[in-house]
C-alpha cells in the first residue's frame, strides 16, 4: 500500500476514491450538496483544500473552492491532523474553538453522518503526517 501524504493532490484523490466507492457513505450524502473550503494554518503541504458534498458523491481538492463554499472552516494543522485520523469529530472542533467554521450551519448539518463516515474511511488509509 502507498503511503499517502497528508494534504496533498495523492490525498484528496484517495480520500476522494475511498469515499465515492463505498455504499454507506453515498447514501449519508445523497441528496445534500454541500461546499466546503478549509483553510489549514501551519501546513507543511497545502494550506487550502475545498471537500463538494455533491448528491451521493465526494470530490475533494486542493486549493480554492471552485465556486463560492457554503461554509468556510479555519484550522490548524495540528487540528486537521486529528480530525483526518478521526480521533476529533467537526462538530466537537467547531464547538471547543479548534476549528472556526462560518457559513451555513444548517447545510452543514446534513452532511454530518457523511462526513462521520468519511472519517472513518480516511483513518483506514495510510497517511504520512509532517509534524
Amino acid at each position: 500500500m502507498m503511503v499517502i501524504k497528508f494534504l496533498t493532490d495523492e490525498w484528496a484523490n484517495a480520500v476522494t476514491a475511498a469515499a465515492n466507492s463505498d455504499d454507506a457513505f453515498r447514501a449519508a450524502a445523497k441528496g445534500h450538496d454541500v461546499l466546503m473550503h478549509v483553510s489549514v494554518s501551519g501546513s507543511p503541504w497545502s494550506e487550502e483544500y475545498y471537500m463538494h458534498f455533491s448528491d451521493g458523491s465526494l470530490t475533494i481538492g486542493i486549493g480554492g473552492a471552485p465556486r463560492g463554499p457554503d461554509v468556510e472552516a479555519e484550522v490548524s494543522y495540528e487540528t486537521n491532523v486529528e480530525l483526518s485520523k478521526g480521533s476529533l469529530n467537526g462538530q466537537t472542533a467547531a464547538m471547543t474553538g479548534q476549528m472556526k467554521v462560518v457559513g451555513d450551519m444548517m447545510k452543514m448539518m446534513t452532511i454530518s453522518k457523511a462526513q462521520d463516515r468519511l472519517s472513518e474511511l480516511e483513518s483506514a488509509l495510510d497517511i504520512e503526517y509532517q509534524h
